[in-house]
């Protein structure tokens, strides 16, 4: 096997694979056996048709492809090995030529890595303190969730519960479609609705129809609509006052599940509040840490490994849009998107997650950040506890030496280590 590897830009290499005759015998052979047992040849048991007599009966272009199938995994493998190139993507492979096989496998290295200055970093730290009003807003959070409603004779206001029919129409007149809706409840000021048109509904008294125009976000998510006027009617059909419940010993029990004063409600949602609070902070510096990182890194990022981050990041749209009912194929056609316009929008965050991932285990190294078995399984254990008891035993089985999940971990505890030296708790 002759195998020459040539440098590319963005830490890629090309590495050129051609079989010897010897090998290529040896391929053909394997082919043959393979496909002679999936194909039924007449006067011969599956498996032992000659090479010959197997291709009078098989397309040339369907042996050829399941010998490159055969062949490349195993002899890329060997160039690999043989020529000491840390590939760290999946190769493209490219087929020159067929007899003897030829083909060139285009696949990225590990870059040259270099940061410095993120030493140097100081991030300011903001006290987590809440305030009366947070406390007062959650206690009306909760009033609200709770609240009753009664049917009332006056115009409507804001905060009230109102039914309403509606239809669009364009600026000549013509309905809109998708624009029409009846009996639609909107509680007034929650901002459900297109912004401006829940204001226009305050006022309206039950039976009363009015005519407004709307117009829509710039950013909207139906590209038809974007920046678009749009001239609603609309009949107000119900309004209906919110009663909210007061804060009596009875209601507190059926909020809490317990007997609490209204001051121990206040210091629980307190309490809560600052841990919501000291946690966003600490997720706030260790963000602002991590931006260093990704500014002070230097790494010419493979172009492969960027398109692999890229199909991540879209399936993972793809799995968010399913979860809401949605399938991409809607997406793309209430978008007016293609693809590609996805994959492009993801680029550049694509690349900034590689160049941190690329950053941090250079540092890893630099400040020889490590973590110890007994670190990993402490941590383990930790996670695993979390799980409901007849769980944690497939848990268990989950963390094995290797796995995603244990990398993940391990990654975990050397980020905490890192940010506990360079930023503190």
């Amino acid at each position: 096997m002759n195998v020459t590897v040539s440098s590319l830009p963005k830490s890629e290499v090309k590495i050129t694979v051609e079989l010897t005759e010897e090998q290529m015998q040896k391929y053909l052979q394997k082919a043959a056996k393979q496909i002679s047992q999936m194909v039924k040849i007449p006067g011969f048991r599956p498996g032992h048709a000659p090479l010959d007599v197997l291709k009078k009966h098989v397309r040339e272009e369907a042996f050829d492809g399941h010998l490159v199938d055969i062949a490349v995994p195993e002899t890329y493998g060997e160039a690999v090995q043989k020529e000491q190139v840390k590939a760290i993507s999946r190769p493209k492979i490219t087929v020159l030529q067929q007899s003897p096989l030829k083909y060139e496998a285009v696949v990225a290295v590990y870059p040259e890595v270099k940061v410095s200055g993120y030493e140097k970093v100081k991030i300011d730290k903001k006290e987590a303190k809440v305030e009366n009003k947070e406390i007062e807003d959650v206690l009306a959070e909760i009033q609200k969730h709770r609240a009753t409603s009664k049917e009332v004779e006056r115009a409507a206001q804001k905060s009230d519960r109102v039914e309403i029919d509606f239809q669009g129409f364009d600026e000549g007149g013509a309905p809109l479609e998708n624009t029409e809706s009846k009996n639609h409840p909107v509680v007034i000021g929650e901002g459900s609705l297109v912004p401006g048109f829940e204001d226009a509904l305050i006022g309206m008294n039950k039976g009363e129809t009015k005519e407004f125009t709307v117009t829509f976000p710039k950013d909207y998510f139906h590209k038809p609509f974007q920046g678009k006027n749009v001239k609603f009617k609309a009949t107000m059909n119900r309004v209906q006052e919110p009663i909210l419940p007061e804060w009596t010993p009875e209601f507190i029990k059926q909020v809490v599940g317990e007997e609490k004063t209204l001051d121990e409600v206040k210091q629980t949602i307190q309490n809560n509040l600052q841990e919501e609070k000291t946690h966003s902070e600490t997720v706030r510096r260790e963000n602002k840490f991590l931006e260093h990182i990704v500014e002070s890194t230097k790494v010419d990022v493979p172009e492969s490994l960027i398109e692999e981050e890229i199909d991540g990041m879209v399936d993972e749209f793809k799995n968010e849009l399913e979860g809401k009912g949605i399938t991409m194929e809607q997406f793309l056609a209430q978008t007016q998107k293609e693809i590609k316009d996805l994959r492009e929008e993801r680029r550049k965050e694509a690349t900034k997650r590689l160049t941190l991932r690329f950053g941090l285990q250079q540092i890893f190294e630099q400040d020889k950040i490590e973590v110890t078995p007994d670190d990993i399984k402490k941590e383990m254990e930790h996670v695993i506890g979390l799980y409901p008891a007849n769980e944690q035993a497939r848990m268990r089985k989950e963390y094995t030496e290797g796995s995603y999940l244990m990398r993940r971990l391990e990654n975990k505890l050397k980020m905490d280590k890192l940010f506990e030296k360079y930023i503190g708790k």
